[in-house]
């Protein structure tokens, strides 16, 4: 599964609607069974029904209680802890004011901290010994430990722990800590750790997110300390990076992959248990981090506005104040908690004093905290007692942040609870359960046209709302139709996949274009010269409802070729044609095919050629890139047979590269040799060159000619500036070049590993894979090139 592609129906499991909603898992981790067992006994059936709705009125059979909420978020720069940490972490709030209320202990403590370790070695694994100090720092100050008990771990109340630390999780150089107050312990039910890499290809952890997923009474949170991408003027990757963190981590990837494990040629997984859960799943989101949007004014007079603390003005040229109220910002309906202090960013170490070095960047109020409500009612309960920045702490170029919250819960009223089931049963009683029972829906539209996309144009989004005509909750799972259509839906994207709806009400879906390769296998057989120059997609969305009707929207577009999400045997036959004209001409295909081809293809060498005229430049394969600029150089390469501009940007150029073998439908080393090139980088000695002999000779070609673009950027002369190392690219360029085919032995897909869930034995394994991948990109990486003479 990849985030947000609907199940096709049917698939192995489904032959009717009704397999959809049986033996799965509940629509969330909160809600009831999705069917009612089957009964002859009419009461038994009624009473069935009841308890099965029960669950979807949750809001009449709950009291709202506010939870007293610590969140603090630092950068702290890949400094070690200046201990007691005491000020990151406030065991009280309230008290002293003016309506003489007393103070209030805190309930839950979130510290999320960024560059706890961003050292070369750290990017190549996701935990390391450096957050060990931050830990215990944290918990001697806060008073916790992890034992789950909620009685004192000592007989004596004085040596009491007061809180439970949940295990903390790191991803690099993050580092998310939550503490919940003892007594509370009991009333959770559930919490989980995942991790999402949004660094350099997308998969590097020196940017991403580490996310906590926990269900409190009745309320679900998610947790989230994020370090989006840097940079002046680098908002659109912020946005697409946390777009992909909101879209991609699923809390629900560990127990799919423990069930996996267990599954097998007899009793294959049920692919409906435990079906995703991202954050907008839950009731409450909060996030914080180095969020990194930045102040949009120059330097003395961000300076200025800040000593003189006009924090209001400041705040009209803020990023995110302005994403905040775009219509199609990735953060919408968030509530952005508003700084009233001074910018936190960027400071000389040991001082209040903003940066004075050459580069003197914009204080900027990158360190944020936001919150998010699903329930608008919940949403107006959200209260912000403080917000401050701890200007004291002078450890690192950042300030940490610190808000003090109230943020509202269900609590269930079992007297409450009882009113609503004795109002579901005389509902049955009345009209009848079958009427009771019948769910009905409408949509808004039954057609959605997405124009024109391509690779590296889409991601267009249009909203579907499915609207409750019912007496009974309306569960819907929305699933792909496959009969009659070639694509199968794998170009479309939905959001969320299974809804729950009230009698009387409506919610939306989103849907979205995503030109996604990996599960486009289609592709493969539209080839140039076929007089194809662009492909109409048609596919249909299923809106299945339980016990009721299934509505479809058909979904269309016209698909327009690129060399990105291509195929290396069709991207040869292009020869010196740019790929959108080749595809649009018709030709005699075999006598294409028996013309000479290049040795690599052409827009390699474009990109090649870019960064081999700036081979000293610093941050290659690693700083982050304007989207729109490498989409545009995309649409060059498709468009133009001609080298890219002599201005094009080096580091989008290496991105756009790594883009390029990244996409390719068979990867550079087919997935029929994977198991060689792993055996190969294991063995080492001869065995890397002979396994390049077995490349087909596109394929070969291509391997020669990158590991010669690399070797030419690890030369001394180059290497001094650039700061490049052979084990560093060949971790970056090991994990494009060799990819692990979906149906290898023990696969576990990539869903699967987020979070780091996954059974020892099995990351051991895939641990194993990527050492012996990265060996042999290694290799050629430390060897003469007159090792590689014959090689053809």
């Amino acid at each position: 599964m990849y985030p947000g592609l609907p199940r096709a129906f049917p698939n192995t499991e489904w032959q009717t609607v009704a397999d959809i909603f049986r033996r799965r898992a509940p629509v969330s981790f909160l809600a009831p069974n999705s069917s009612a067992p089957a009964t002859a006994d009419p009461a038994a059936a009624a009473e069935a029904w009841v308890q099965q709705e029960i669950g979807y009125y949750e809001a009449n059979y709950t009291a709202v209680e506010d939870l007293n909420v610590c969140v603090t978020t630092f950068n702290v720069g890949c400094k070690k802890p200046a201990l007691p940490l005491t000020s990151l972490a406030c065991l009280t709030s309230g008290g002293g004011g003016a309506d003489g209320a007393p103070a209030r202990p805190t309930d839950l403590i979130v510290v999320g901290l960024q560059e706890v370790d961003m050292s070369a070695t750290a990017l190549f694994k996701q935990e390391t010994e450096a957050s060990a100090p931050w830990v215990a720092g944290l918990n001697a100050a806060i008073g916790a430990d992890g034992s789950n008990s909620t009685a004192a771990s000592s007989s004596s109340g004085a040596d009491a722990s007061p809180y439970y630390a949940f295990p903390p999780k790191q991803l690099v150089g993050l580092l998310l800590c939550v503490f919940i107050r003892r007594p509370l312990l009991s009333a959770v039910s559930e919490s989980s750790t995942a991790t999402v890499a949004t660094g350099a290809l997308g998969s590097m952890g020196n940017k991403g997110a580490v996310g906590f997923h926990l269900v409190l009474h009745r309320t679900s949170i998610c947790i989230i300390t994020a370090h989006l991408a840097a940079g002046q003027s680098n908002v659109s990757k912020r946005n697409e990076d946390i777009n992909t963190i909101f879209k991609s981590m699923d809390f629900n990837a560990a127990r799919r992959a423990e069930m996996q494990i267990s599954a097998s040629a007899s009793m294959p997984m049920d692919e409906s248990a435990f079906l995703e859960l991202y954050p907008r799943d839950h009731d409450i989101i909060i996030v914080a981090g180095d969020l990194n949007y930045r102040l949009r004014l120059p330097y003395e007079t961000a300076v200025q506005l800040a000593n003189a603390g006009q924090f209001s003005e400041l705040l009209q040229y803020d990023e995110l104040a302005t994403e905040m109220k775009s219509p199609h910002t990735p953060w919408l309906n968030f509530i952005n908690f508003t700084p009233t202090h001074m910018p936190t960013y960027r400071f000389d170490v040991g001082t209040d004093v903003y940066d004075t070095s050459e580069k003197r960047r914009v204080p900027s109020y990158t360190d944020r905290i936001c919150v998010w409500s699903r329930r608008k009612s919940m949403e107006s309960r959200i209260r912000l007692d403080r917000l401050s920045a701890l200007m004291e702490v002078r450890s690192s170029d950042h300030k940490p942040v610190q808000a003090l919250a109230r943020i509202p819960i269900s609590v269930e009223v079992p007297a409450q609870k009882a009113q609503v089931l004795s109002a579901l049963r005389e509902k049955a009683a009345v009209i009848g359960l079958a009427q009771a029972s019948s769910a009905k829906i409408s949509l808004s539209t039954s057609k959605v046209n997405f124009q024109a996309q391509s690779f590296h144009h889409c991601g267009t989004q249009e909203t579907v709302t499915v609207q409750n005509n019912g007496d009974c909750v309306a569960v819907v799972r929305v699933v792909r139709q496959r009969e009659g259509d070639y694509s199968e839906g794998t170009w479309l994207r939905a959001t969320p996949l299974e809804l729950a709806i009230l009698p009387g009400e409506s919610q939306d879906v989103l849907i979205e274009t995503a030109i996604d390769p990996r599960c486009m296998t289609w592709l493969a057989a539209w080839r140039p010269y076929q007089g194809r120059g662009r492909v109409s997609l048609t596919s249909v969305l299923l809106c299945c409802c339980r016990n009721g009707p299934v509505q479809a929207v058909e979904c269309q577009c016209v698909l327009s070729p690129s060399v990105f999400g291509n195929g290396l045997d069709s991207i040869a036959l292009l020869q010196d044609k740019p790929c959108v004209e080749a595809y649009a001409q018709k030709a005699d295909f075999e006598e294409v095919v028996r013309q000479v081809r290049p040795h690599v293809p052409k827009e390699l060498w474009y990109l090649a050629h870019v960064i081999a005229q700036h081979p000293r430049e610093g941050g290659l394969f690693t700083r982050t890139t304007d989207k729109e600029v490498c989409s545009r150089i995309m649409e060059l390469l498709d468009t133009k047979n001609a080298p890219l501009p002599v201005d094009t940007d080096v580091h989008c150029a290496a991105e756009c590269l790594l883009t390029f073998l990244k996409s390719l439908l068979e990867p550079v080393v087919p997935y029929a040799q994977y198991t060689a090139a792993l055996a190969a980088g294991r063995a080492k000695g001869k065995a890397p060159l002979q396994f390049l002999r077995q490349l087909p000779t596109m394929h070969a070609n291509v391997w020669i000619y990158v590991m010669s673009l690399l070797n030419y950027l690890l030369r001394p002369v180059h290497s001094c500036d650039n700061e490049l190392d052979a084990n560093f690219l060949a971790h970056i360029f090991s994990a494009v070049l060799i990819v692990r085919p979906a149906n290898a032995q023990g696969a576990i897909p990539t869903r699967l590993q987020q979070g780091g869930g996954v059974d020892q034995q099995v990351r051991q394994q895939l641990q194993q894979e990527s050492d012996d991948a990265l060996a042999l990109v290694a290799y050629f990486l430390s060897t003469p090139p007159s090792m590689l003479a014959g090689v053809e």
